[in-house]
């Protein structure tokens, strides 16, 4: 009984770590970072409290929000710090997600993938999930028993496998559809000895490397009619989507004298604690706004001079050996500093410390003044007209001459994806917005003009041409040089000695190199590693364009394959083949499934 007791107490929590490993292991891309969910949407909207819809499948606002708050969490217990752009990848990685497991889950229901009560039962049986061998109630002597988990598994008590059985229930259909995707990869003998020639065979190799340099400074002539046809066939790269340009005038949230006072206070009480006695690190640990020093207790270890800001600096350097300095104030915020230990190294100074740091942020009340004073702002220009408003007040009126529908920051303000709707409502010119936030502070805008769809005329683009057409040029005269010199190549004499001094070629040699590595000079390219693969001892390539330079190589020798090393890697390689192969086979069927869904996205008006 008592083990069914905490097998009872534990299946919530077993639930959850298999909803998080689940949501890891079947998001494209994985989720990270964190938002306040309770600033993502706003009352209004066409679809009230629909996120979005695939194939008549809604995605609700509650839902949406207890995947964000469960990353969220996620984020915060790795102490990883949340921004605005980390705001912007969850919000895309969530609906991707919803996207991806809508459709998988639909194709399930159309194949008849769905587990089966005797399927769940035999799987717990035969293979009994990792997450279930590592609990102690299955467990004798520190090992899984397994004997002990089936006398439980068969002789269930109440209810206590249900989360467990839910789980499967999510997951073998998964598995199902993994293993189609497996049984469609085909991977050749061919292919495991060409990998395993890439990444155990050791070559050693010459290289002559022929640099754009050769040819920067001469000149080609590229003809009007020659710009004027490349304009033509692809004039699609000059393709300039509507966008909208915007007044604004910005309250920016910084922190006032009374906030930073307050900072200054409540630190320098740290440093009476901890000079009276109070553990350093213990204090770090509970108050530091240093994410790492949450952690380490404030730990900086060893660092020499040049490595921190200089009021930082200066301050820890003077320190004495197990002396606390500070109040230091730096542009991150106030520092008390104890110095643990000080040495010299390879003739140079350095300290071993630990810090407190405590950012100097906005408080309530400043908040509160900078709100109202936007809102006075925003009621006046509404009322009187913009600029009016903000003559009268004396505030700056700032400029945005071209936004993007797509765009989700605005420059100098961050991500405020409500101004961009804004800006592309139907609201006609010179409207003036709503008060609207951003993390950096308020804004009130004005829609000053819309600039519609066009391409770009061709005196714009004129010079852009001109440089792609005359490199291109230029590179094909670095291709006759290449291929010039290639052909006066003599097999027998090593690359080095036939190399004309008055030219900067760049010679290189090459010992013991796998091909899964860049080479010096050459770089990387698979028709590089093709080409090498093709050469016998003593056997000279071809010159090989790789970007906007070409490269000849030699192969002096390469070692032998190793009959009994390729046998024991061929499992490795073949599993590493087939993942690849199959995480392409995956990712292809899926966006075949999004090219023939209904998707409606609905999360630009929730903003």
């Amino acid at each position: 009984m008592a083990t069914m007791q905490t097998l009872r107490e534990n299946s919530k929590w077993f639930l959850w770590i298999l909803l998080g490993v689940f949501i890891l292991s079947m998001t494209v891309g994985g989720l990270v970072g964190g938002a306040n969910v309770l600033d993502l949407f706003s009352k209004n909207s066409k679809l009230k409290g629909v996120v979005g819809i695939v194939n008549d499948n809604e995605l609700k606002i509650e839902d949406y929000q207890k995947f964000i708050q469960y990353q969220l969490e996620q984020y915060r217990q790795a102490g990883q710090e949340i921004d605005g752009r980390t705001r912007d990848r969850i919000q895309e990685q969530v609906w991707a997600q919803f996207i991806n497991e809508t459709l998988i889950q639909q194709e399930i229901e159309k194949l008849g993938f769905e587990a089966t009560n005797f399927e769940i039962v035999d799987y717990l049986t035969n293979y009994p999930p990792e997450f279930l061998k590592n609990q102690e109630v299955f467990q004798t002597e520190g090992e899984f028993d397994y004997q002990k988990y089936l006398n439980v598994l068969h002789n269930p008590q109440g209810d206590e496998w249900y989360p467990v059985e839910q789980q499967m229930r999510s997951s073998i259909p998964f598995e199902k559809i993994q293993y189609l995707v497996e049984q469609t990869v085909y991977l050749s003998e061919s292919e495991i000895l060409e990998q395993y020639k890439k990444t155990k065979v050791k070559y050693n190799l010459e290289t002559i490397t022929f640099p754009f340099s050769f040819v920067i400074n001469d000149s080609f002539d590229v003809s009007e009619s020659e710009i004027s046809e490349y304009y033509e066939n692809n004039k699609k790269d000059y393709f300039v989507d509507e966008t909208r340009s915007l007044d604004y005038v910005f309250f920016e949230i910084k922190p006032s004298k009374q906030d930073s006072q307050s900072v200054l206070e409540t630190i320098t009480d740290l440093k009476t604690r901890v000079t009276s006695g109070e553990s350093f690190e213990t204090v770090a640990i509970e108050y530091t706004d240093d994410p790492s020093g949450k952690t380490s207790g404030g730990d900086l270890g060893w660092f020499g001079k040049g490595n921190m800001v200089p009021p930082f600096e200066k301050a820890a350097f003077n320190a004495k050996k197990g002396e606390v300095v500070g109040p230091i104030l730096t542009s991150f915020g106030y520092h008390i500093i104890k110095v643990e230990d000080k040495r010299i190294k390879d003739g140079k100074d350095e300290v071993k410390a630990r810090h407190i740091l405590l950012n100097i942020n906005s408080g309530p009340e400043t908040l509160d003044k900078l709100r109202s004073d936007a809102n006075f702002f925003a009621f006046d220009a509404n009322d009187y007209g913009f600029n009016a408003a903000a003559d009268s007040q004396g505030y700056k009126v700032e400029h945005i001459p071209s936004v993007r529908q797509s765009a989700s920051f605005l420059p100098g303000l961050g991500r405020m994806p409500r101004a961009i709707k804004f800006a592309f409502s139907d609201k006609p010119v010179e409207s003036v917005s709503e008060l609207m936030s951003s993390e950096k502070g308020y804004a009130v805008f004005k829609l000053t003009g819309i600039n519609e769809a066009h391409y770009k005329p061709i005196e714009d683009v004129y010079d852009i041409i001109y440089k792609k057409l005359e490199t291109e040029k230029k590179v094909e005269k670095l291709g006759e040089i290449a291929n010039n010199f290639y052909n006066g190549i003599s097999k027998d004499e090593p690359l080095e000695n036939q190399i004309d001094t008055k030219m900067k070629y760049i010679f290189d040699k090459h010992n013991d190199i796998t091909l899964n590595k860049s080479l010096k000079s050459a770089g990387k390219s698979p028709l590089l590693e093709g080409s090498i693969l093709a050469l016998q001892d003593g056997d000279i390539t071809k010159p090989i364009k790789i970007n906007n330079k070409y490269v000849i190589v030699k192969l002096i020798s390469k070692s032998e394959i190793q009959e009994e090393e390729l046998a024991k890697e061929s499992d490795n390689i073949r599993n590493t083949l087939i993942a690849q192969k199959t995480n392409g086979i995956y990712r292809n069927w899926i966006e075949a499934l999004k090219d023939n869904a209904d998707i409606l996205d609905n999360r630009s008006i929730l903003y």
